[in-house]
């Protein structure tokens, strides 16, 4: 902050014409107190800030419970283990082409390339073959574990694919602050409709869970608390798209938008676009 500071006074700059700051990565957002954005907020009261959309998903994806972390976990594991030998690979890989399996090859997964967590779909659809090859290696330890939890594992196969398609869609040239709060509101009204959906035992969104056909209703209960979760944290990550509140309705839909929630030197020019019927 020191160093922006100094900027500003080398370069003749006043901290009351700011009017935005953007941000990305951890470092700024260390805190309430501490994160860079606060720091600029004592500078600038009126400031708008906006921190990456991305980095915000991904962190507020990570919500997991603990019966479902620990599921994920033995997954990882399971994965590490044979990718982390030449042997294993190869072995594993000759082991699926003789089972006539559709894939052969495990993926990696790693906490810090977010969209590698939507790998465990492959895991899923290589887990007879995984628990059949683990037993042939005598790893006692990871026998059963491709197998067990299974409607556990189906969801975070559902629910990985669903939050991949979402960090997707923020990604891309011509992105725009609206365009991302659009993308993250229609998110969180999704969530509240598998809510609904969940709770009448609909579960037509989460097709591996909804294949298990009556045994779906033993995991509706971590699903909806899953899906509360997430919606809690994504609200929390992303206040502002809420439109009611971020006072730029009037450019997303200056049709509908009263005057009065329009700043006052804007009014009037927004008064013509309003009436404007030719556009």
């Amino acid at each position: 902050m020191e160093i922006v500071n100094n900027f500003f006074e080398v370069h003749g700059l006043d901290w009351a014409n700011l009017v935005g700051v953007t941000t990305d990565g951890g470092p700024a957002m260390l805190g309430s107190r501490s994160g860079f954005q606060t720091l600029v907020k004592r500078r600038a009261p009126m400031v708008t800030r906006v921190h990456c959309f991305i980095h915000r998903e991904a962190l507020a994806s990570k919500t997991l419970f603990d019966q479902h972390n620990t599921v994920f976990k033995g997954l990882v594991k399971v994965v590490n283990y044979i990718k982390s030998s030449a042997l294993n690979t190869r072995l594993f890989k000759r082991f699926c082409q003789d089972m006539g399996s559709d894939f052969d090859v495990l993926l990696f997964y790693t906490s810090v390339w977010w969209l590698s967590a939507g790998n465990v779909l492959r895991v899923f659809q290589l887990r007879e073959e995984l628990d059949l090859f683990l037993q042939a290696q005598g790893k006692e330890e990871f026998q059963n574990v491709p197998m067990q939890s299974n409607l556990e594992f189906a969801y975070l196969v559902d629910i990985f694919g669903i939050l991949n398609k979402l960090n997707l869609q923020l990604q891309g040239k011509g992105a725009n602050l609206f365009s991302h709060q659009s993308i993250i509101k229609a998110f969180l009204d999704k969530l509240e409709l598998w809510i609904v959906r969940v709770e009448g035992n609909n579960f037509i969104q989460f097709p591996y869970v909804d294949a298990m056909l009556r045994k779906k209703e033993a995991i509706q209960t971590q699903i909806l608390n899953h899906l509360w979760k997430l919606r809690d944290e994504f609200q929390r990550y992303f206040p502002e798209v809420d439109r009611t509140k971020d006072g730029l309705s009037f450019i997303r839909n200056p049709f509908t938008t009263n005057v009065n929630s329009v700043p006052e030197d804007l009014q009037e020019e927004f008064l013509d676009l309003k009436n404007d019927f030719a556009i």
